[in-house]
């Protein structure tokens, strides 16, 4: 009889949610599985079922966190931000000077692209999900808005910056750099490792010259 409620247990805790004590580290395993299958096969490509085994949890317990696609894809772009938050931080307490705080921010996100190739691989698939997909968008807006904020704020408070900037406006410098980003994350996503290093070269190059002018 024992061994018949024990077997009840298990089959209940497969269908709902899983049986792992701490919901948070589970949470978490299912936004990086989802990061990483979105990343390589699109929003259309990726299945909930793919998520749930990847993540090493029934579908049903995937419900549980997650009531649809649509939202493990806001999740994504919310954990994504997190991880941005951290990369700006950094590069905003390396120096006060603003080329410095370039240098170390095309640097940061050259390691976060080596590191994490799947965060790549998501950020550039984002506008076309969007389109196809308007639900996502108040997860993608956001993560936009947060990384143009970032880097206004990374230029704004910097020092030595009037030679880099030279009448730009920071708001105008920041959409630059933030395309700038983009595009070597686009090479970057292509496999184009090389052309991803010497395009964010030649930008720092020109970065320096105009500081030393």
């Amino acid at each position: 009889m024992a061994g018949t409620d024990n077997k009840e247990v298990q089959k209940e805790r497969k269908l709902g949610r899983p049986a792992d004590t701490d919901s948070t580290d589970t949470r978490d395993r299912i936004v990086r599985c989802a990061q990483e299958i979105f990343a390589a096969e699109g929003f259309e490509g990726t299945t909930n079922k793919d998520i749930a085994d990847r993540a090493e949890i029934s579908s049903a317990a995937l419900y549980h966190y997650f009531p649809s696609k649509a939202e493990m894809y806001v999740a994504v772009c919310e954990s994504i931000t997190h991880v941005f938050v951290d990369v700006f931080n950094r590069a905003t307490e390396s120096d006060p000077r603003l080329e410095r705080r370039l240098t170390a921010l095309f640097s940061e996100v050259g390691t976060l692209g080596a590191s994490s190739p799947s965060i790549v691989g998501f950020i550039t698939g984002i506008s076309a999900v969007v389109k196809r997909h308007p639900e996502v968008a108040r997860g993608t807006e956001a993560f936009g808005a947060e990384f143009r904020k970032m880097t206004l704020h990374l230029i704004e408070t910097s020092t030595e910056s009037s030679g880099i900037l030279h009448g730009v406006s920071p708001a105008s410098f920041a959409d630059l750099t933030a395309s700038i980003l983009a595009g070597l994350g686009r090479l970057s996503a292509r496999g184009d490792q090389a052309r991803h290093l010497a395009a964010g070269d030649a930008f720092l190059r020109l970065i320096r010259a105009a500081a030393r002018n």
